[in-house]
C-alpha cells in the first residue's frame, strides 16, 4: 500500500491507476524531468519499499506510463 501511496504522490494519478503501474512493474513512471526533480521522485518511491532508479534515457522498447 505504501508503494502505491508513492506512485500516486510522484505521478498524480489516482490510486487505482496508481495500484494498476506498481503491478505492471517494471514500468518508467515519469519522463523529461530534471535530475533533481526524478532524484526526488526515486527517494520517495524508494522509502516505500519499491525498488526505483533515475536514468537518462527509457531503455528501447521498455514500457511507460502515459499520464494525462
Amino acid at each position: 500500500m505504501d508503494v502505491i501511496r508513492a506512485v500516486h504522490e510522484v505521478t498524480g494519478l489516482s490510486f487505482w491507476e496508481s495500484r494498476g503501474l506498481a503491478r505492471q512493474a517494471p514500468v518508467v513512471l515519469l519522463g523529461g524531468l530534471s535530475a533533481y526533480r526524478a532524484q526526488s521522485a526515486v527517494a520517495l518511491l524508494q522509502s516505500a519499499g519499491a525498488r526505483a532508479e533515475w536514468r537518462q534515457e527509457p531503455e528501447p522498447g521498455e514500457r511507460t506510463a502515459t499520464l494525462p
